[in-house]
């Protein structure tokens, strides 16, 4: 069991000495010194569901209100939690006939009328990866693209995408056209999301680069994009998290002729950050792996042992700074500016797995700053949690 929060949370778990016929209780405990404003707590399924005895379940807090929970696919139950520094927290885990349903704070789908896009989003951030369609065209967006959003708890990519996607939106541009091309511009402006029309927008570039923190291997200093991916698969769609996994096409690294790069990526509800673990079929030897940003001015990047933070100036006039992020599970064997990006880049063997967390916050929203996003990056955690029965 352990917590996946946002900030630097080490949660305590009494679980199972507090167990009663019927029901699970469980205390959570937030010994981390820093308050939390939403953390996601993990559960075995399977541990819950011998104790209840039943293959369905909900929780409730100390007041007795149910609040929204999530089996994944990986066999946990979660839910979340706001606790200050010091504080503690009872839930408790009832049993049910059926799966209970909630609002959705992640979501995410397969776009196929826009190029193969895969695209999710929570309550503060959207994000998406660019689809076999797009490299069929010869375009080159090998990077994260990333949705900024004004905070709210419903989910808008569907509405951003619905009108570019919507073929009677071109079919009246090009009448527009043929009467009036400013008209026309007008048109296409009031439906496009690159532009905030009071939800968020896109308005960050990606093209040939690694965008918003993709996973590259560099070998003999070379950046290797991975481009594209070749099999999406979405594992959990909300209400708490999202989690998709990518499948590559085989590509030749060195002296490796069918190396098969695959991402697993995990969005909580309220989280800035992206977990994402990456691994590679096919390789025979160590390979350098880098994540990071291109830069796009002469802002200084932020650097440490497995921190990468950068504030980049987005496209468009007055849209604000995309205050972008990297932590790494491990440290950084060395930086590297590569192709005008920074890098971190870390030696894998061939068997392991890559484990980061990568994201952003828009300066318009919560997080103000670069320092105080430097402050959310230091504090993240997915720090696994004592447990107790």
């Amino acid at each position: 069991m352990k917590i996946k929060s946002g900030m630097l949370l080490m949660l305590a778990l009494a679980l199972g000495a507090c167990s009663q016929q019927g029901k699970v209780k469980v205390n959570v405990s937030n010994v981390s010194g820093n308050d939390c404003s939403q953390a996601t707590v993990e559960l075995s399924k399977d541990s819950i569901q011998t104790r209840l005895g039943s293959a369905y379940c909900y929780v409730t807090d100390a007041e007795g209100n149910e609040i929204p929970s999530q089996l994944t696919y990986d066999g946990k139950l979660i839910f979340q939690t706001s606790l200050p520094a010091g504080g503690s927290a009872e839930y408790t885990v009832l049993p049910s006939d059926t799966i209970h349903s909630y609002a959705n704070l992640t979501s995410g789908r397969l776009y196929p009328e826009r190029a193969d896009d895969m695209a999710w989003e929570n309550e503060v951030n959207g994000y998406r990866v660019y689809g076999p369609a797009t490299q069929a065209k010869g375009e080159r967006g090998f990077g994260y693209d990333i949705f900024f959003k004004h905070k709210t708890d419903d989910q808008i990519l569907e509405k951003l995408y619905g009108p570019e996607t919507d073929p009677a939106t071109w079919q009246k541009a090009d009448s527009l056209r043929k009467i009036d091309p400013k008209l026309a511009e007008e048109f296409i402006n009031s439906i496009s999301y690159h532009i905030d029309h009071g939800l968020g927008m896109d308005c960050y570039a990606v093209g040939p680069t690694l965008g918003a923190g993709v996973a590259a291997i560099v070998k003999n200093d070379t950046i290797r994009y991975p481009w594209c991916y070749e099999k999406a698969e979405i594992l959990d769609n909300g209400p708490l998290r999202f989690t998709a996994r990518l499948d590559f096409a085989p590509t030749v690294i060195g002296n490796d002729s069918a190396v098969v790069e695959h991402r697993l990526i995990s969005l909580d509800a309220g989280s800035y950050l992206n977990n994402t673990e990456v691994w590679y079929d096919g390789l025979t030897e160590p390979a350098e792996v880098a994540v990071g940003f291109p830069l796009r001015d002469d802002f200084q990047p932020y650097f440490s042992e497995n921190i990468i933070a950068y504030s980049d100036p987005t496209q468009g006039a007055d849209n604000g700074r995309a205050l972008l992020g990297i932590v790494s599970d491990k440290q950084f064997g060395r930086k590297s500016d590569l192709d005008n990006h920074v890098l971190g880049l870390t030696t894998i063997q061939p068997a392991d797995t890559l484990r980061y967390s990568w994201g952003f916050a828009w300066d318009r929203e919560s997080i103000k700053d670069i320092d105080s996003w430097k402050s959310y990056l230091q504090n993240y955690t997915t720090t696994p949690v004592r447990v107790e029965y």
